[in-house]
């Protein structure tokens, strides 16, 4: 294995069996610390159970419901859950983004526990206290973020962002809250990502690092239309080497960790970590799966042609199939990779107009990849608008399946692009996912708007 790579193992010897009692507790259970912490060791498998939370959310379904919110995937067959998201007419009863919402804070509320509870361990090496502190800051973040992007109008809907986020928990209490704006939100993930970053080890074995942290503030910054950070940041862990590019563009591993994964989940025969995938978008294991990809976007990849040896991912047809995960059962799912640490870069030095030689170089080892060294590449006297194009192209194609790209043309759209997504503007009713149920008893709560997108 190579220790420089971050993942979530589950039960692969990390003590999960040895701390039950911690995982017993639901979403809405209150942890009693000095029932459940009595030692370091207590804290660290409260905060590996927190991993496996994260683990449940990006095994497949945070990436299936946004894609479904987007222009990749085409209408759902059978499920309902996936067509009220697909259709942007999700309420407070449609289960699935109920589910995501409640475990988003079930992990921020572990996180909180952790940070809360270093005073009743005796004996915590003040080294481990600052690990465990920037792991569960970095948990934390990644919960808050999620849950903003997916339930709330983008970063730049507003001029300074006041509009309403998402509930702001930095404290472990299960007290009702209102909606923090969508500014607060981002100004907290930034702190505790820079927290994370500054303080976690360069190897922590399967848990976050200095460069996951980094790979996170590549991407936050690129959504908050920070393009100079996020540049300055995808370039920190691009430049680490620590990581290199996959030669066969298949990410989805079995087995086998990918080189180029920076922080990601493993899956194992009969965990489940990768069986939203599995059972939902494998076309060869049934003829008429749930979720193929649109018309949209599978006329986006026939310009490309066969040459793009990413036309393997999908089958032409009355549906167009998708094929990336096929003949698996288990594959291990990345989350941060050194693709993606590209495609920020090259984006954000054409938006800059900065620096364009490395952003051309940066897309033509992508398409070098795709094409084969030498073929389709950007001349070198790429302007930035090309430079731009060109790597909006490839994100994507390259991300699609990550549920990464809805989120892109929602910053466009606050941006003030005139984008339309599947017909509709991108700011239409709908387009967030509405609340789960629970928050309909907080006084006061302000609920997403519904109706749809007509």
């Amino acid at each position: 294995m190579n220790i420089k790579t971050t993942l979530l193992l589950m039960a692969l010897g990390l003590g999960l069996g040895s701390c039950d009692g911690l995982l017993e507790f639901e979403p809405g259970d209150v942890i009693l610390a000095e029932d459940a912490i009595q030692n370091a060791d207590d804290l660290q498998r409260l905060l590996v159970s927190n991993y496996d939370v994260l683990a449940n959310l990006y095994g497949g379904r945070v990436q299936i419901v946004n894609e479904l919110r987007g222009p990749n995937f085409g209408a759902p067959d059978n499920s309902l859950d996936f067509t009220a998201v697909y259709n942007r007419e999700t309420t407070f009863f449609t289960g699935i983004n109920g589910g995501i919402y409640t475990d988003f804070y079930y992990a921020i509320y572990r996180s909180n526990v952790v940070i809360d509870n270093f005073n009743i361990v005796d004996n915590l090496d003040e080294g481990d206290r600052i690990r465990l502190e920037a792991e569960a800051r970095f948990i934390r973040a990644l919960c808050h973020w999620g849950a903003v992007k997916m339930y709330a109008k983008p970063y730049g809907y507003t001029p300074n962002n006041d509009h309403a986020g998402v509930p702001l928990r930095i404290a472990p209490s299960q007290d009702p809250l209102p909606r923090a704006t969508v500014g607060e939100v981002y100004e907290q993930v930034l702190v505790d990502l820079a927290f994370a970053a500054d303080n976690l080890p360069a190897e922590n074995g399967p848990y976050a690092t200095r460069l996951a942290a980094e790979a996170y503030l590549a991407q936050v910054h690129f959504l908050m239309s920070d393009f100079g950070e996020a540049a300055n940041y995808a370039a920190s862990v691009i430049n680490s080497g620590a990581y290199t590019l996959d030669e066969d563009l298949d990410r989805y591993e079995t087995d086998i960790i990918n080189p180029e994964t920076i922080f990601g989940i493993i899956s194992q025969p009969n965990d489940f970590r990768s069986s939203w995938y599995r059972d939902n978008l494998r076309s060869d294991n049934t003829a008429n799966p749930q979720l193929a990809f649109s018309d949209d976007f599978a006329f986006f990849m026939s310009l490309s042609g066969a040459a793009d040896g990413r036309s393997a991912w999908y089958t032409p047809g009355s549906r167009a199939l998708i094929n990336r995960f096929n003949e698996k059962e288990y594959f291990n799912v990345p989350l941060a990779h050194l693709t993606l640490m590209h495609l920020i870069r090259a984006e954000c030095l054409g938006e800059l107009n900065q620096n364009l030689t490395t952003a051309v170089a940066d897309l033509n080892t992508i398409r070098a990849r795709a094409y084969g060294i030498g073929n389709n590449e950007l001349m070198g006297d790429a302007t930035a608008a090309e430079v731009i194009q060109a790597a909006r192209e490839e994100y994507r194609k390259e991300t699609v399946c990550e549920g990464m790209w809805v989120e892109q043309l929602l910053r466009r759209g606050a941006a003030g692009e005139s984008i339309t997504i599947r017909g509709a503007s991108w700011d239409c009713p709908g387009m967030s996912l509405q609340f789960s149920n629970s928050e309909t008893t907080v006084q006061g709560f302000e609920l997403n708007e519904e109706g749809g997108c007509l």
